[in-house]
């Protein structure tokens, strides 16, 4: 009879989770900006609060264009992935 080593265990493979890099939304990214957006349920919307610092300076007094067209990129692909989880929560039977 074959004997399995401990390390296969029942056959199952390892899948090593990958980390998140995004600089906009990416945990992982010490130097990126972590937004997270979560669904307001008494206002109805999604609402993500951050703090920009000195590094994303843009024109004085501003922040930086390229980091304002960042904010609303992860804001509306965020937003979409949100609203279809919100969506299919509410057809759900399993879920009230």
């Amino acid at each position: 009879m074959r004997k399995m080593s401990a390390d296969r265990g029942h056959g199952t493979k390892y899948l090593k989770l990958q980390k998140n890099f995004c600089f906009a939304c990416g945990k992982n990214n010490p130097q990126g900006m972590h937004l997270n957006f979560v669904h307001d349920k008494k206002r109805n919307c999604f609402v993500c609060r951050f703090r920009l610092g000195k590094r994303y300076t843009g024109p004085p007094g501003h922040c930086h264009g390229g980091i304002i067209a960042t904010i609303l990129d992860d804001a509306m692909g965020k937003v979409n992935k949100l609203r279809e989880v919100v969506r299919s929560r509410r057809k759900s039977p399993w879920i009230t």
